[in-house]
């Protein structure tokens, strides 16, 4: 039975769901690191300037949201690294229609986003990943990201050291397509029931994951959350990253 986000909580008797676990993923944006400014903001920002057309940061945020949800429920989850170009091209002829500025809004945008800079890690990603390969684990990032995300990561501290990168431009499919996991499983030679996937998106992350055998877990840090959003007894949730070491460490003991 799926317990209410609210009533769910990690209680030592659930570590037993990590036992096994040889290697963690994790998504990228939004789990380990956020845009700053938001995709929303820079994308007004860069339309203004190159385009000329004002748009309503509320219509951008609806537009960005909605273009990615169609992606991760489209029937067709194959990709390359043509199409992510294509896709974030979409988002400018979406709100500025017609724009003669379209090719050095993108080329602006574009850069934007493979810049170290434009990206922050959260604060409980510090220590993260050297915690967890002292305990002797394999370490990933598994992305809807495409080859931008090799500079984004070499140039943030927190992460340059997690070398394993599953990029989905790469690998073909997008999260939430089994076959977007089943090539990070084969990258880290280690098995789907061995391997434990930690995101922020329910749909993506967690029941892409899930359906493709993988443990999960949800990290989810604002306390805005609806009464009605249900998790499995499988999976995890977890206010901060920093709970991880602990709780994997916990389940290795418990299995000894």
């Amino acid at each position: 039975m799926a317990k209410s986000v609210h009533e769910k909580s990690v209680h030592n008797d659930e570590v037993s769901v990590l036992h096994g676990v040889a290697a963690v993923l994790f998504d990228a944006v939004g789990t380990l690191i956020y845009p700053t400014p938001s995709v929303a903001e820079a994308y007004r920002s860069a339309i203004s300037r190159h385009c000329g057309v004002d748009v309503d940061l509320d219509r951008v945020n609806a537009v960005v949201r909605d273009s990615l949800t169609a992606r991760s429920t489209g029937e067709d989850l194959s990709t390359c690294e043509q199409a992510e170009h294509e896709f974030w091209a979409y988002l400018i002829r979406e709100l500025c229609p017609g724009s003669n500025g379209f090719q050095a809004c993108f080329d602006d945008l574009f850069a934007h986003f493979a810049r170290p800079e434009s990206w922050r890690c959260f604060s409980d990603v510090a220590k993260l990943v050297g915690d967890l390969k002292r305990a002797g684990l394999k370490v990933a990032i598994a992305s809807n990201f495409d080859l931008r995300l090799h500079s984004v990561c070499d140039g943030l501290q927190e992460i340059a050291d997690i070398d394993c990168r599953v990029i989905s431009s790469v690998a073909g499919w997008r999260k939430p397509a089994a076959e977007f996991f089943q090539a990070a499983t084969r990258e880290l030679e280690v098995s789907a029931g061995q391997t434990l996937m930690v995101g922020d998106d329910l749909a993506n992350d967690v029941e892409g994951a899930t359906a493709a055998g993988m443990r999960a877990a949800w990290i989810c840090r604002s306390s805005a959350i609806r009464e009605d959003t249900a998790l499995p007894e499988s999976v995890l949730q977890l206010s901060s990253l920093q709970q991880l070491p602990e709780l994997l460490s916990s389940s290795s003991c418990k299995g000894q």
